[in-house]
This record gives C-alpha cells, sequence and structure tokens, in this order.
C-alpha cells in the first residue's frame, strides 16, 4: 500500500544528528526557511529531502511559492486562468511554464496546501470521500485522473477550505496520527474556489504523488509533471 508522506518526516532531534548540529540550530534554519517543516499532532517534523539535501550539499530549493502563486502556475499549466491573478503575474508564471516543467519546480511548489495527517475510523472512509466541498487528490484517485497508478488502499488525500477541514474533523471524529489514512490538504478561501469538480488538477495530483516515498507514485510523478 502507498503510504502518506509522513514517512518523509524528521524529528528535530534526528534532523540535528544527520545534519551533525544542535537541534536549536535546526529550528533557526527553519525559522529561516531553509528547512521546511510543519506540524503533526502538535508536534514539529522537518522534511527529510531537505536535510538530506543539505547533507549530501545539494542546491537548496529556496523560499517556496505562496499557495496563492503555487496554484496560479498549477492552473496556467493546465491552460485554466485562475480568477483575480493580474495579467503582469500570469505573464511572469507562464514564462516560467515555457522555460521549466513542473518536476523541476516542485520544490517550489511545497506550500500549496497545509498538510493535516489524521485518522478516521475504516467506515468512514467513504463518506468523507462523497461530502460536498471536498476535492479528490493523491494516490487514491490517480487512475480516475487518467495517471497510470491503481492505489485503491492509499490514504483518503482531500483539497479543503479551513471551515471544511474543521467541520470533517469534528463530524469524523479525525485524530492526529503518524500512520495516516486520512490527509487533509488544507488551502485558503480563494484557491478552494479555483479548483472545480471532485478531482484536483491532474499535475496537482501528480504533484501529490511526487511527495509519496513510493517509487510506483514517484515514477509516475515524473512522467507527468517532466516535459518530454
Amino acid at each position: 500500500m502507498i503510504q502518506a508522506s509522513i514517512v518523509t518526516l524528521l524529528s528535530p532531534n534526528e534532523a540535528a544528528q544527520r545534519l551533525g548540529i544542535t537541534p536549536r540550530r535546526v529550528y533557526a534554519l527553519v525559522r529561516d526557511n531553509r528547512l521546511r517543516a510543519q506540524r503533526v499532532g502538535g508536534r514539529l517534523l522537518i522534511n527529510r529531502d531537505d536535510v538530506d539535501a543539505r547533507v549530501s550539499g545539494a542546491p537548496a530549493v529556496g523560499r517556496s511559492f505562496s499557495p496563492r502563486r503555487a496554484w496560479a502556475l498549477v492552473l496556467l499549466a493546465v491552460d485554466e486562468t485562475p480568477r483575480g491573478i493580474d495579467a503582469s503575474t500570469k505573464s511572469k508564471l507562464r514564462r516560467l511554464l515555457r522555460d521549466r516543467d513542473l518536476w523541476s519546480m516542485r520544490g517550489k511548489l511545497v506550500d500549496r496546501a497545509e498538510r493535516r495527517f489524521l485518522r478516521a475510523h475504516s467506515s468512514d472512509i467513504a463518506r468523507m470521500e462523497a461530502e460536498p466541498d471536498v476535492v479528490r487528490t493523491g494516490a487514491r484517485c490517480a487512475a480516475a485522473a487518467g495517471l497510470e497508478l491503481i492505489a485503491p488502499d492509499a490514504p483518503l488525500e482531500l483539497y479543503v477550505d479551513h471551515t471544511t477541514a474543521d467541520r470533517l474533523i469534528k463530524r469524523y471524529r479525525l485524530t492526529p496520527n503518524s500512520q495516516p489514512n486520512v490527509v487533509l490538504r488544507v488551502v485558503p478561501d480563494e484557491v478552494r474556489a479555483w479548483l472545480e469538480g471532485p478531482l484536483a488538477p491532474r499535475p496537482a495530483i501528480a504533484l501529490d504523488l511526487a511527495e509519496d516515498l513510493d517509487s510506483r507514485a514517484q515514477d509516475v510523478a515524473h512522467e507527468a509533471l517532466s516535459r518530454r
């Protein structure tokens, strides 16, 4: 089964050990946006890819795009025009898409949503998937988006706004968990209004697959996001 990308995260102490620095220095790197991190169940966890890149001396990803800018880029990649984006920004993003593919820019797009790793009762998964105001993504729906991956037992991944996230958490008694079967990808209200239909745009689903450690998911993501 394809697991959620929680497995790519390290505690500050684990990151410090790999980097040969103190945990305090790890926190400083997070504050300076030189290591990506997120909170899961109240714990700060560090992106392992960033840690490994620093260990190997690979160039840093740099500051990531805001959710608004990241989603504008993703939608322009499928010839959709997000509402409220000015002409100058659209021109710059289109030029960026001409110069680079989404695979090479995936590190810039990691902040397109706030991820919440949660556990639901197995009997509630189908009902959550059918909820209004949710947009499906991830390995579970990759085949429905025309991607060559079938993973019906993968965690349920949904794009939602903050209000919907809070409603689902309360209604289904979702709890933070390091082995999630639900991943809520929370986006700003403006971005959620850009997403139409029950499935996320194909490039967004591929970007979510790229965050999975499963080699099949990564291969599918690379194929979908690379310029051929």
